[in-house]
């Protein structure tokens, strides 16, 4: 009987630790909304930190990021390829080849690569803010930190997931077009056709809200994650630890969701 209350007790506490990690993302994500419509928040300072996120995040790691969805998309061709031919499906390598890489593996992928680089050490630095009183100083010198320290993140984090997997897309899509028809024009119209079948608008506009919504996890998490962390340092990389397994459930229910509203 003690072991069933217990057990019940420590599924509740879990439930509302739960509750309360959602809630305060949610309060946080309508303050940055709040913030982002007001007129006076764009002056120039804001504008030039929201560069500087975006190139750290997304125009530094380029050319490492575009050789990472080199390799991946000419391997992941080459499986499909072979696959098709094999079952007699060549005529539809091509749509599998968008479904399944441009659509779905890429912007998965994307927003892993983002994570893993720029998630845990937003994550890091803000628990050390935090950790070391900056955020104080900064409020106390009347610097507003969400202006000047989160807000930029998180509009650094959404524009560039967004614009590292069209690239991605891009090049997998140049890549499948080699890899099917060589370098002939003789395929371009039926894979121009193709194309046009596939990227509907609907398509489109879910495959744009999915990288926005995988830019916001990689950023809103890890930025929220430093914030709950207590002022004690050895407790910030515990901190990075939760914050990253959050983004890592945050990335996969985001991409479930999304297959689940296209296929079933």
């Amino acid at each position: 009987m003690n072991y069933l209350a217990a057990s019940i007790e420590s599924l509740g506490a879990k439930v509302t630790g739960w509750f309360a990690v959602g809630y305060g993302m949610f309060s946080f994500l309508v303050q940055a909304t709040l913030l982002l419509l007001d007129r006076s928040t764009w002056n120039r300072a804001t504008f030039d930190v929201v560069v500087k996120q975006v190139y750290f995040t997304a125009v530094q790691i380029l050319p490492v990021f575009l050789g990472y969805a080199l390799i991946i998309s000419w391997l992941m061709i080459t499986i499909i390829l072979s696959t098709a031919r094999d079952f007699g499906l060549t005529e539809f390598a091509s749509e599998m080849t968008i479904r399944v890489l441009v659509l779905e593996l890429l912007p998965f992928l994307t927003a892993l690569f983002i994570a893993l680089r720029s998630g845990s050490a937003i994550n890091t630095e803000v628990a050390l803010m935090r950790v070391n009183n900056e955020l104080d100083a900064l409020a106390h010198c009347k610097v507003p930190p969400m202006q000047f320290e989160f807000l930029p993140r998180l509009i650094g984090g959404v524009i560039s997931v967004v614009c590292l997997a069209a690239l991605a897309g891009l090049l997998a899509l140049l890549l499948g077009y080699l890899a099917i028809y060589g370098l002939s024009m003789a395929g371009f119209a039926a894979y121009t056709q193709t194309l046009a079948k596939i990227f509907s608008f609907p398509i489109v506009a879910g495959h744009l809200i999915k990288s926005a919504l995988f830019g916001l996890a990689v950023t809103l998490i890890p930025v929220t994650a430093g914030l709950e962390t207590p002022k004690k340092l050895f407790m910030v990389p515990v901190s990075v630890l939760r914050g990253m397994m959050r983004v890592f459930f945050a990335i996969v229910t985001i991409e479930v969701v999304s297959l689940a509203l296209k296929y079933i």
